[in-house]
């Protein structure tokens, strides 16, 4: 073949092959470093989302501040769960959840062993009867009225108490909480792991109640990391909603398929953690992860109740619908 017919064909094959897609841009609101949101780190890490022709921008805004991003366009989407949207929702916020890659409550509550001991505390018994561990204890928790603080007031009158007579909540930070209970400021605390799993390993704290490990099975599933954006981008920019949405998918395969590569990548993004505890949260979050991030509306059913049940939405801001609030159409 000459150079002229080779330099032909090489055109000609330029000229026929389809022309690459675009490559969009969005941005990711997340609200805490967290193993959570591990999906969200999965994607980005393994390329996921580059190969879909998205380029895919964190952003670090704490706690309510990266849904308030959301809602005043600063950022396109965020994670929350569906604890918070509902009650932003009934109170006027103009939100819809897109995806969820999380369907177990993460909230655990541990409790000093000496406290166990002099109420001889069965770490088998059920539920309800672990629960009745917490009359009298003073509870560390992350803010009043939040979703861990909830938990505490629906434990309580799972097991027959009075929330708010038979147990103190003392609100604190999470490192806070762990100084707290070493010195026995506190008789436990209610988080998600790491932070019950230094209790646990240090032997200062027992399990009372691991949602992670299925305790409450009637809240599963509860769509516990929703990814949310403001109404009207999905359908102003579909693929981005597309391409994220298939990020998302692949990496929640990744995580289910492919355990010790995913602990490797989340080792690094937590490298000042040790690399036990990584497991052990990851452990917790594995075992809430769907096979695909489809929000499903009982998810929502039960978070609802959940809130109602735990007096941290009122009566009259219960959703009669969920209808309008959630679309899977960018799953398809």
């Amino acid at each position: 073949m000459n150079k002229t017919m080779g330099a032909f064909l090489l055109a000609l094959a330029a000229w026929t092959l389809p022309a690459r897609a675009e490559t969009e841009t969005a941005s990711l609101a997340i609200p805490v470093l967290s193993l959570t949101f591990s999906p969200n780190y999965i994607a980005a890490d393994k390329g996921f989302w580059r190969d879909q022709g998205l380029e895919v921008k964190f952003a670090s805004i704490p706690g309510v501040g990266a849904t308030n991003a959301v809602l005043a366009g600063s950022v396109d989407f965020t994670n929350t769960a569906a604890s918070a949207f509902l009650r932003a929702v009934a109170r006027g916020q103009k939100l819809v959840a897109i995806g969820n890659t999380l369907e177990r409550v993460q909230i655990e509550l541990v409790m000093s062993k000496s406290f166990l001991q002099a109420r001889n505390f069965n770490p088998d018994g059920p539920v309800e009867e672990r629960a009745k561990a917490l009359k009298g204890a003073k509870i560390a928790v992350d803010a009043p009225n939040s979703i861990v603080h909830g938990y505490i007031r629906y434990a309580a009158k799972k097991a027959g108490l009075d929330p708010e007579r038979d147990i103190t909540v003392s609100p604190m930070a999470p490192p806070a909480m762990i100084a707290a209970m070493r010195s026995g400021q506190v008789d436990g605390l209610a988080m998600s792991r790491p932070w019950p799993s230094m209790m646990r390993q240090e032997g200062v704290g027992l399990t009372v109640l691991s949602s992670p490990q299925g305790d409450f099975a009637e809240l599963h599933p509860f769509n516990y990391n929703l990814i949310v954006t403001r109404p009207g981008f999905c359908e102003a920019k579909p693929s981005v909603c597309r391409k994220l949405m298939a990020g998302f998918n692949q990496a929640l395969a990744f995580m289910h398929d492919n355990g010790p590569e995913t602990l490797a990548i989340l080792g690094k993004r937590f490298d000042k953690t040790d690399p036990a505890m990584v497991k052990d949260a990851f452990d917790g979050v594995l075992a809430g992860t769907p096979q695909t991030a489809m929000v499903k509306e009982i998810g929502f059913t039960h978070a609802q109740n959940y809130m109602a049940y735990a007096a941290i939405m009122q009566p009259e801001e219960m959703l009669k619908s969920f209808a309008g609030i959630y679309s899977n159409d960018y799953l398809k």
